[in-house]
């Protein structure tokens, strides 16, 4: 299955009965089959056509729209037959079913993130040590906690994971927090938009999760089942990528067509891309 990325202002998605046509100051750059696609991403400056989008909705294609630093816009709106929603719905009316599963996600949160920070070494970082010790401390209270405690202590530990992950690369490398900023957002957005594009194949509502809650443009139970994963396949990847990249200067958007002013996102992109798949295959 293939991704479409339209990076470069000016590029614009169209179709041809069952197949896309990615066009770029009147060039066609590439043609992908509908079906072999698996989801599209568009940045900031470019479009899609009506034809492109009747076929993404008629194939149930995430779309996924951007702004120029790589951060969310909107989506298409997929209607999904969810025939598990009976079921869904069922869950959802249990609450020690949701306190259990909400539980067992903050865990797994919780852990990845600590043995993230212990990774990091090369300066000591009194940030890093504060967000250590308020993991261990919410850890121990997780079995105890209610559901809207688990939502609390979470938002509490972002509240110090992050500005310690940011500290510890401005020791490290002098790096802005702009930098690794941008790449956490667009790291998110496109775990979210694999993982809804997983609840759509399997027919699972998106929108009922447990520990999350809708805000109107979020996903829920997209939130629930990709959390845990963001410190494996966006955290660590986007500090990784901007330690490999020396002088790293978010600029925006790109298309990996030779543009040096561009090629951080793209690069950004492809190395997204490889990790995915070495995830799926290792699964």
């Amino acid at each position: 299955m293939t991704a479409i990325y339209l990076t470069q202002p000016g590029s614009i998605l169209q179709a041809k009965r069952q197949v896309f046509e990615l066009w770029h100051h009147q060039q066609l750059q590439r043609r992908v089959l509908a079906k072999m696609t698996s989801h599209i991403v568009l940045f900031h400056g470019c479009e899609i056509t009506g034809e492109a989008t009747a076929l993404a909705f008629s194939h149930a294609l995430p779309v996924l729209f951007l702004d120029a630093e790589g951060r969310y816009l909107g989506r298409l709106h997929l209607d999904s037959d969810a025939p598990y929603l009976t079921q869904q719905l069922q869950r959802a009316g249990d609450p020690e079913f949701m306190q259990n599963t909400a539980e067992r996600i903050v865990s797994a949160t919780l852990h990845n993130r600590r043995a993230l920070l212990l990774s990091l070494n090369s300066c000591v970082c009194p940030t890093v040590e504060i967000a250590l010790e308020a993991i261990e401390l919410f850890l121990d209270e997780i079995p105890a906690a209610s559901l809207p405690q688990l939502r609390s202590h979470l938002a509490t530990v972002n509240q110090i994971y992050y500005p310690a992950l940011r500290e510890w690369l401005w020791l490290n490398t002098l790096e802005s927090a702009m930098s690794v900023d941008n790449l956490w957002h667009l790291g998110q957005a496109l775990l979210e938009q694999v993982g809804q594009g997983f609840l759509l194949e399997i027919g699972l509502d998106a929108n009922l999760g447990g520990l999350h809650l809708s805000d109107g443009e979020n996903l829920p139970l997209v939130r629930d089942l990709t959390l845990d994963w963001t410190v494996i396949l966006v955290d660590r990847l986007a500090l990784e990528f901007v330690l490999s990249h020396t002088n790293f200067t978010h600029n925006g958007n790109g298309n990996g067509n030779g543009n040096g002013h561009h090629q951080p996102l793209h690069q950004f992109i492809a190395a997204w891309e490889q990790q995915l798949t070495l995830f799926y295959h290792s699964g």
